[in-house]
């Protein structure tokens, strides 16, 4: 859409959406607001839950033309562009708003001159609620690193939006005081200690899984056969360091990798974030061959619920993706090269490290390759009381009711708030 239409379009979309009546049984998803067409993690969940209820009328919003494959349309359900007439008028409609991000990121829509914009909903006459992704590690927002917080909060509307947040899920007690403060102005007991919904797909039965997360679990063991998983997902770099922060393992690591890994008959997958600002771990070329060293990215498989039920190790840095190892008591393995430069330089951690990670906490290749080598040589883990206390920190539940707990607040919300 040109830019000299899209802008008067939205003003007056704004306008409209002060007018209409709001619908409070029409509840708006969107597809994941940086991998266009993926309908995934909590906004999955809680969709998954509900899209069968007759109480509930699924509006799945999506960008691009880009639709989830695997999201079947019927009375209650509808993807919708929203990039549309018939999109836009549906959102107005919508009395629930579940997002991922924030309004400028989950409605964002592309101009042709390639800047963009967004809808801007009046949040007051809904029920709005933020399923933010994952458990903060990082500093962000409101607690970023200086630096960091200026560039977060460039956009007001962004910042300003968080008072107007009916809830916002979090996973434990300490999990929700580190969100109110990240989300501020936030009020605190706006923040819903549910759980994580997505965290469900790690603890369901496989058959009660959405399709598409049943095809990467089949894919994602396939690929392994009869050998452990280690999973390294390294996560994301701001890209003003990305260059020269990003760790790239040389032909001689590489080597030594493969051959401990084979000497206890495992692999290695690699998930780079999907914001990629620098060079790979491993070289998709020279290193992954798959066999010993696996591509687990984005574009083969859009979930990580199904490679954590596959994994035997996960090892990473400062990736939350470790936190929800820990829900299914897998052992954790860190590589954080770059340590004393993150903690001051970069994002910067919310937790002591000692305290949040519960396995060894390596800072070189020679000692990463040490720890690797000897939880892949015990025949079975065991967590110990510094596990289990990390574990405690982060959930407050560990079964597979996230999403129920989540759609019985939003219907509680609704039900008090009455939106008009």
């Amino acid at each position: 859409m040109p830019a000299w239409l899209g802008v008067p379009l939205l003003l007056a979309w704004r306008l409209l959406d002060l007018l209409v009546p709001k619908r409070r049984d029409h509840w708006a998803f969107f597809d994941h607001p940086l991998k266009p067409g993926q309908f995934i993690e909590n906004a999955r969940a809680v969709f998954e839950q509900v899209k069968d209820d007759p109480r509930v009328h699924c509006r799945v919003f999506v960008r691009g033309g880009q639709r989830p494959l695997d999201v079947s349309e019927h009375a209650h359900v509808r993807v919708l562009r929203l990039d549309s007439p018939r999109g836009l008028w549906a959102l107005a409609r919508c009395g629930v708003l579940l997002l991922t991000n924030s309004t400028a990121l989950d409605m964002s829509l592309a101009w042709r001159n390639g800047g963009y914009a967004a809808p801007r909903p009046w949040l007051r006459r809904r029920v709005t609620v933020n399923l933010w992704h994952g458990i903060p590690l990082k500093r962000l927002f409101a607690l970023a690193n200086p630096d960091q917080r200026q560039h977060g909060d460039r956009d007001r509307h962004r910042r300003r939006e968080r008072r107007f947040y009916t809830g916002l899920v979090a996973s434990s007690t300490i999990d929700a005081h580190a969100m109110a403060a990240i989300f501020h102005p936030l009020p605190p007991t706006n923040v819903w200690v549910t759980g994580l919904p997505r965290n469900d797909f790690l603890r369901i039965a496989e058959d009660a899984l959405p399709a598409g997360l049943r095809d990467e679990l089949a894919r994602v063991r396939a690929l392994r056969g009869r050998r452990r998983l280690v999973l390294y997902a390294p996560t994301y770099r701001d890209a003003s360091v990305a260059a020269e922060r990003s760790y790239r393992f040389s032909d001689d690591e590489v080597v030594q990798l493969r051959q401990v890994l084979q000497r206890h008959g495992a692999v290695l997958g690699l998930r780079s974030h999907y914001l990629v600002n620098g060079p790979a771990a491993l070289d998709p070329v020279r290193h992954l061959d798959g066999e010993v060293l696996l591509d687990l990215g984005h574009a083969q498989f859009q979930e990580i619920a199904p490679l954590l039920r596959e994994s035997a190790l996960v090892i990473t840095d400062y990736s939350s993706v470790y936190i929800d190892a820990l829900y299914l008591g897998l052992p954790v393995l860190g590589f954080a090269y770059d340590l004393e430069h993150y903690r001051t330089r970069q994002n910067g951690l919310l937790y002591d490290l000692d305290l949040a990670f519960p396995g060894p906490m390596t800072t070189t290749f020679a000692a990463l390759l040490a720890a690797l080598d000897a939880v892949l040589a015990q025949p079975q883990y065991h967590p110990d009381e510094r596990y289990l206390t990390a574990r405690r920190l982060f959930f407050q539940h560990l079964d597979a009711d996230n999403s129920r707990r989540v759609v019985q607040r939003i219907h509680a919300a609704v039900a008090a708030n009455h939106p008009a």
